[in-house]
């Protein structure tokens, strides 16, 4: 089927993205001094959180009534319900969203690495680029990460251009700044679908979604089911922005099918290999569009395609390989390749996440038909596909974050297609008592919605001041003493002072006991050469010790590499756990201190 030229119409000029995007800052921007007021609220009533909660809820009926209270009275029986219900949506959203910030801004301010595994890896490798150490060496040093460079590299870049190469707070700062990307990239995406959906014609009705979109897409880009890292220091955050705008660029080829698009098309998959493995993917989930969806058709378009895009991936291999050698190979592919994938854990985690795959087939159902089936259900297909996948790859561990980015776009088809059934706005002089009350219905359900997405918050101080004074205590039993003879287990942040790339730690050699491809001989000479004049480990006379996991097939060796060589002589307190908030875990509890016997 020929795509009609009314409907390939390229509308995503600069006018209409500023026409969408200005009014969903300034919905941004207005939840952040309400984030301040939950802020001064909590610090008011620090020794009583739940009193705290309770005045923050009235401060929110405040604000939530406010806006629809004052079009009401501006309107008086003009007042449209629908666009009524828009406000009311819009203002949920603002109100959620300064939640986040108040909560992510105490995690992304905490000055050490310990917040997730990966974290201490991200800065290790920043560490080694800082002081031209090669990002991947030998597996015998226990120092490597599992993932493609480009995110730390990035991170790195941005900071140093700032002034801040060497904050902890401004890395995580830049994570959040890579999900607002991809919150209005997906705003952009879901402009097409509405472009597409309703060719020429002004879509009047989505002027006021416009100052909900944005913060809907930001939120979703951070909610707790599948996106609950990407304020931290890990791959996700970055890697849901090029899968984003792999899908933006995927819907602007299908509106316009321009030579240029497709160019940037072969080259993304490259890029997406440089910030996480799996993004590689898109060269073939490009070349299934061009080959079965595109139309016309052109073979040698596809093969073109095939032969760029695969052979730019070829050539970032070659380079990783001129580089880092097989070391490269060796911990981003031999390492990630013996996790075994547990179909059944790939299969719970689809239930746990089943209202984005509920809200993306929806959207397909409303958008995907008539005279745009033709044209988006090859766009709909491919992100059921990656969806499919990130829930398949999501059974390697027990966590969900691989689902990120098809959540978000899953959210991009559940919004375009609301705002299809969404009644236009116009206005009427009679009261109507059955449309308010459908329209009371819809509110409703779409603010439980929010909390089965998983970016409803509860707005108290998940960091407290035992956090601070652990991480204290780390720090205090590296004064006075070289941090190249000093081993924790997990966190970098004490070695960037001295410029230190230390060795065997806990998560690279976690990483690889389970699926027995680590050699830790390593490990085991520097220890009965009592190489460390101090260790700092967690859980060492308990069955999950990273370094020689319960687990695990066969034992590591490690522990009692340690019990010989090394004594215990104190130990750093754990943090004690918030009972509202259940973040701690691993990294925050006993330490203890072994020195050489």
């Amino acid at each position: 089927m020929k795509i009609n030229q009314s409907l390939v119409t390229n509308r995503t000029s600069q006018k209409s993205i500023m026409r969408d995007l200005l009014p969903g800052v300034l919905s941004l921007l207005s939840a952040v001094p309400v984030a301040y007021l939950i802020y001064f609220i909590n610090e008011t009533f620090t020794d009583r959180p739940e009193r705290a909660v309770m005045i923050i809820g009235v401060l929110f009926a405040i604000l939530f009534i406010l806006p629809p209270a004052v079009y009401l009275i501006s309107k008086r029986r003009l007042a449209s319900p629908w666009r009524l219900g828009l406000i009311l949506i819009a203002t949920i959203s603002v109100l959620l969203v300064s939640v986040y910030i108040y909560w992510v801004s105490s995690f992304v301010l905490f000055p050490a690495d310990i917040l997730t595994w990966s974290e201490g890896d991200f800065v290790n490798d920043i560490l080694k680029f800082r002081l031209s150490y090669p990002l991947y060496s030998a597996q015998v040093n226990n120092d490597s990460f599992t993932y493609s460079p480009g995110s730390r590299l990035l991170t790195y870049f941005l900071a140093w251009l700032s002034g801040n190469g060497t904050s902890i707070p401004f890395y995580r700062m830049i994570q959040v700044v890579y999900t607002l990307l991809a919150a209005g990239i997906s705003m952009f995406c879901c402009r097409k679908l509405v472009d597409i959906t309703f060719p020429g014609r002004q879509s009047g009705d989505s002027k006021l979604w416009v100052f909900a979109w944005l913060p809907l897409f930001f939120l979703i880009g951070t909610n707790s089911l599948t996106n609950p890292f990407v304020h931290n220091l890990h791959d996700d955050a970055l890697a849901q922005l090029i899968t984003v705008g792999a899908y933006w660029l995927l819907l602007e080829y299908v509106s316009t099918r321009k030579k240029l698009v497709l160019v940037l098309m072969t080259i993304l998959p490259a890029i997406g290999f440089l910030v996480k493995q799996s993004l590689a993917v898109w060269a073939l989930l490009y070349c299934v569009y061009l080959l079965f969806f595109d139309q016309p058709r052109s073979i040698p378009r596809i093969a073109i395609f095939t032969i760029l895009g695969f052979g730019g991936i070829g050539l970032v291999l070659g380079g990783c390989y001129i580089l880092w050698g097989n070391h490269f190979f060796y911990w981003t592919f031999a390492v990630l390749g013996k996790h075994g994938v547990s179909p059944l854990r790939s299969f719970q985690h689809m239930l746990d996440v089943w209202p984005y795959f509920v809200i993306g087939i929806l959207g397909g159902m409303i958008l995907v038909r008539g005279k745009t089936f033709h044209v988006l259900l090859g766009p709909w297909l491919i992100w059921l596909f990656l969806i499919l996948l990130e829930a398949y790859t999501s059974g390697i561990a027990w966590l969900r974050n691989h689902m990120g980015p098809g959540s978000l776009i899953a959210g991009v088809w559940f919004i375009a297609g609301l705002l299809k059934l969404w009644p236009s706005l116009t206005l009427t002089r009679k009261f109507h008592l059955q449309v308010w009350m459908r329209v009371f219905v819809v509110v409703v359900a779409i603010g439980l919605l929010f909390n089965g997405l998983g970016i409803v918050r509860i707005p108290i101080q998940p960091v407290t001041i035992d956090m601070y004074r652990y991480i204290n205590d780390i720090e205090r039993e590296f004064k006075g003493q070289s941090g190249r003879d000093i081993l924790i287990d997990i966190g970098s942040w004490v070695y960037i002072k001295d410029g230190v790339i230390m060795k065997d730690r806990a998560p690279s050699i976690g990483e690889r006991g389970y699926s027995e491809t680590g050699d830790f001989s390593g490990i085991l000479q520097r220890l009965q050469e009592k190489h460390y004049s101090k260790i700092l480990i967690r859980h060492l006379n308990e069955p999950d010790f990273w370094y020689d996991y319960y687990l695990w097939p066969k034992s590591s060796g490690i522990r009692q590499a340690l019990l010989d060589n090394y004594r215990e002589i104190r130990k750093i307190k754990g943090v004690q756990r918030n009972k509202h908030d259940q973040h701690l875990d691993y990294f925050f509890d006993d330490i203890s201190i072994l020195v050489p016997k």
